[in-house]
């Protein structure tokens, strides 16, 4: 089963994450697909292998949050 789809929605503020997104490994890039969802882009990031995936999961659960 897909872990990140079952979980619990727990809102998140930038505030409470505020030093995993100042990493910028993802960020909104403020284009918008055909579908008119939101671009997350994923820039070139040298310890992208490196960051936790709690990390990675918190930073990509508020960038699709965000309207």
């Amino acid at each position: 089963t897909d872990e990140i789809m079952h979980q619990d929605i727990i809102p998140l503020y930038a505030a409470d994450i505020q030093d995993q997104l100042k990493k910028q490994f993802a960020y909104l890039s403020g284009g918008r697909g055909g579908d008119g969802c939101p671009v997350i882009t994923f820039p070139d990031y040298p310890a992208f292998s490196e960051i936790p995936e709690k990390e990675f999961q918190n930073v990509l659960a508020y960038l699709t949050s965000i309207p």
